[in-house]
């Protein structure tokens, strides 16, 4: 991993601001999507650490593939990036690959997940 995707933001503002702009709800709405993307991806990430147990690497594939889908919503594009590097690496690579590539996208789901929090917790002083 270079240094230049661990500090690149973990998720893009702008994204998340063209959410709020879209709805009446604004702010509010958003609030309520990020708690349950939030949510989303917590399950996912259990999941996934289930899977791997269970040697279940087609599940592992699809759960990745499941949490790239939702983060463009979000702007998470190195988690996006991540998720789909691991939905690969079930596919076609070994169990070692494939648990550094887990371990990588679980802490990229945590910077994620603190900026989202950060950014929710700011509009709803703000709101």
């Amino acid at each position: 991993m270079s240094s230049e995707t661990t500090t690149a933001p973990p998720i893009d503002m702008s994204a998340i601001m063209q959410l709020a702009d879209n709805d009446d709800m604004g702010d509010q709405f958003v609030a309520d999507i990020i708690k349950v993307f939030l949510d989303d991806l917590s399950e996912r990430v259990l999941t996934i650490g289930l899977q791997m147990k269970q040697g279940d690497r087609a599940g592992v594939a699809a759960t990745a593939h499941a949490i790239k889908g939702s983060c463009g919503h979000f702007g998470a594009a190195r988690l996006m990036e991540l998720s789909s590097e691991l939905e690969h690496r079930a596919r076609h690579e070994s169990a070692a690959d494939l648990e550094l590539a887990i371990f990588t996208m679980v802490a990229e789901t945590e910077r994620v997940r603190i900026a989202l929090e950060a950014f929710r917790s700011t509009n709803a002083e703000a709101g």
